[in-house]
């Protein structure tokens, strides 16, 4: 999941009567403008390469609730609360893991605010009717239904062959094809640009078209099909097949014995049965790891 900081830009100065607490004083100096920050004031510093304008725009909703107050006390006992409230309504918002406050009299170059977000971190897009949906690692579903699988300059794995329809934003996509489809996309995330993998094709988990094939397959930019195998479950690991983690070493492997020299070359890579065969046509070869 991705984590990122909000800070209040606006400097606001911290009386020593106030960070004392005194009573008598506490109530005069909380509605002093130097203890005052704007909601417009609370910016993210630096998000996760994903996150796009229209994303960053929609952490906003919560604060522009005309319930919420567009100024605000350091000083109030309750504002940390309700600022927690307020980004937690966003749905790319998985938690608010804290907030910090700062006193510039120890160091004046820290915002007076610092807020830690939990980002709902996209794991790939969902092939569907209408278009490409955004799940998390957890199959939770995302806002936005995109024209294209491009999130902002990121691009992300399509997962293919999921037939029900997608929830509602921020409910679970109960669906064990997404879920075998999520699984290998996590795995073979960081790799992605490396192995140059499009799509991920679930249509044939749990032996649903033909038992006899593999029931996930990759497929790179230029057409290569990837025999996965099983779907990760622990069915999988009880007929002793490859672990994830596992059939990515070997896909690292076949990349570096023939070079890099696979996307568009190979018709298919079986990962359970260790064989390639090249393109437009000839017999398998085994490349044992």
């Amino acid at each position: 999941m991705a984590k990122t900081a909000l800070v209040a830009l606006a400097t606001v100065v911290v009386g020593g009567a106030a960070m004392y607490g005194l009573g008598l004083l506490r109530g005069h100096v909380r509605e002093a403008p130097t203890h005052q920050v704007s909601a417009a004031s609370l910016r993210l510093v630096k998000g996760p390469a994903w996150m796009t304008p229209a994303i960053l725009a929609e952490l906003d909703v919560g604060l522009l609730d005309p319930e919420f107050p567009q100024q605000f006390s350091l000083l109030d006992d309750g504002v940390l609360r309700r600022i927690a409230a307020a980004y937690e309504t966003c749905v790319w918002v998985e938690r608010v893991e804290r907030i910090v406050k700062h006193d510039p009299r120890v160091d004046a170059s820290r915002p007076p605010l610092e807020i830690y977000l939990k980002f709902h971190r996209p794991a790939a897009f969902v092939e569907s009717r209408g278009g490409f949906c955004l799940v998390d690692s957890g199959g939770v579903r995302l806002p936005g239904v995109y024209r294209e699988p491009r999130l902002g300059g990121v691009e992300l794995l399509v997962i293919s062959g999921v037939t029900s329809g997608p929830p509602n934003v921020g409910q679970v996509w109960s669906d064990a094809r997404l879920d075998a489809g999520v699984r290998v996309a996590e795995a073979v995330g960081p790799k992605r640009r490396l192995f140059h993998l499009a799509s991920v094709d679930v249509s044939n988990v749990g032996g649903r078209s033909d038992p006899r094939e593999t029931e996930i397959a990759l497929f790179t930019d230029n057409g290569t099909r990837i025999k996965w195998g099983k779907a990760p479950t622990r069915d999988a690991a009880l007929l002793q097949e490859k672990t994830p983690d596992e059939k990515v070493a070997y896909l690292d492997f076949v990349y570096k014995h023939l070079n890099g020299q696979v996307d568009g070359v190979l018709a298919y890579i079986d990962i359970p049965n260790e064989t390639v065969r090249r393109r437009p046509a000839g017999t398998g070869t085994r490349l044992r790891s």
